[in-house]
């Protein structure tokens, strides 16, 4: 391995150093070499930094992925429990999830049930279609979940 060199090293190696008139207590970087480490350890601390933030938002990312199919399925055992009656259209989950907020529609819709003879066809308009969406605070992630319920008639 060579060593670490100066340019002041490499004065000193020089010839008739010492009769140039510059005092042996005069080494040290020069300024060139000390902006090209300033620039080195910049280019590090940015690599860094760039490293960090992009797993800050991965975690971030799978945070969303693990909770927001859990939250959807909180809401819609809401929705199931009183379905009929069911008049929110939006919210969030208080302080337990405090960066996430939902949205549902319910909607009654026809449906093609052709291929199901076990249901009769003046009872598919009993189908209600559910839409809930759960998104964080700032709607750059949203999950969304579609699922059809027959509400019995009574």
């Amino acid at each position: 391995m060579f060593p670490l060199r100066t340019v002041s090293d490499v004065y000193r190696g020089l010839k008739g150093y010492r009769s140039h008139g510059v005092p042996p207590a005069a080494q040290g970087f020069t300024l060139l070499e000390v902006m090209i480490a300033v620039s080195i350890i910049a280019l590090v601390f940015v690599s860094v930094f760039r490293m960090v933030s992009g797993t800050v938002r991965l975690a971030q990312a799978g945070r969303f992925n693990t909770l927001a199919p859990v939250l959807a399925s909180q809401i819609l055992g809401q929705i199931e429990l009183d379905l009929e009656d069911f008049t929110q259209t939006s919210g969030d989950f208080g302080e337990d999830q405090p960066g996430y907020k939902w949205t549902c529609s319910i909607s009654e819709q026809e449906l093609d049930l052709d291929a199901l003879d076990f249901i009769d066809k003046e009872k598919s308009e009993n189908f209600k279609k559910i839409v809930v969406t759960v998104m964080d605070n700032q709607e750059e992630r949203k999950f969304e979940v579609t699922t059809w319920r027959y509400v019995f008639e009574e």
